[in-house]
């Protein structure tokens, strides 16, 4: 009898010491994911003088503008700049934004008499901003980095990732066509495009909710 409590009990100490071991592996794991999304990313953030916290508090409906530093670079299954836009705009939606996305400003400007080829630049991006009472566009580069691998030791297909480096984004008011904030975000690894989008979405609401951080306001 004695036997079989012995027997139970180290059964018993055994399933909720691999328990425990699953439940602290677990969280070691969600912890360092987390630590790592910090660890590897810079941003640096400056507003400009007169623009207040509540200014940038009240904007909430926003547009993405993003401008080609140097297009051959950026050409990655088509223009990596207009993925980040799209994702983006998504992101922006997930966190409570209004983001309206490119197409439906080509619209407005096309029906403004505007003709559109290709991307649609900053001033018109103003324009067509103060008709459908967006408050400020998001602009700005992104740089990235591109690594090449084969897809086997005999295969001659070659494969391109790119990621994520560094992005600069001013936010600019549509009302004035002043720039309200500067945002940069470095990334040490770089991201690739859809987890840079969440990084940079979470950085640009938290900014716009928190411009002046922890520090008082020369």
């Amino acid at each position: 009898m004695k036997v079989q409590k012995i027997i139970y009990l180290s059964l018993t100490i055994l399933i909720v010491s691999q328990f425990i071991g699953c439940v602290a592996a677990a969280a070691a794991y969600v912890a360092k994911d987390v630590f790592d999304g910090i660890e590897d990313t810079k941003v640096d953030a400056a507003v400009s003088p007169g623009v207040t916290k509540e200014q940038l508090n009240q904007v909430k409906r926003v547009a993405f503008a993003f401008e080609d530093e140097n297009p051959a670079e950026m050409a990655v299954s088509g223009e990596l700049t207009d993925v980040m836009a799209d994702t983006l705009t998504m992101e922006m939606l997930k966190l409570g934004f209004e983001c309206i996305d490119s197409q439906k400003i080509k619209n407005t400007l096309e029906e403004e008499g505007v003709q559109i080829n290709g991307k649609v630049s900053l001033e018109n991006a103003l324009k067509a901003g103060k008709t459908l009472g967006i408050q400020a566009i998001i602009t700005g580069n992104i740089k990235t980095s591109s690594a090449f691998r084969t897809g086997g030791i005999m295969s001659t297909k070659m494969t391109t990732t790119s990621k994520i480096q560094s992005v600069a984004l001013k936010i600019i008011g549509v009302a004035n066509a002043d720039i309200l904030m500067v945002v940069t975000i470095n990334y040490k690894h770089g991201k690739n495009p859809d987890a840079a989008s969440k990084t940079i979405a979470k950085v640009i609401k938290a900014k716009l909710e928190n411009p002046f951080g922890k520090k008082k306001r020369k």
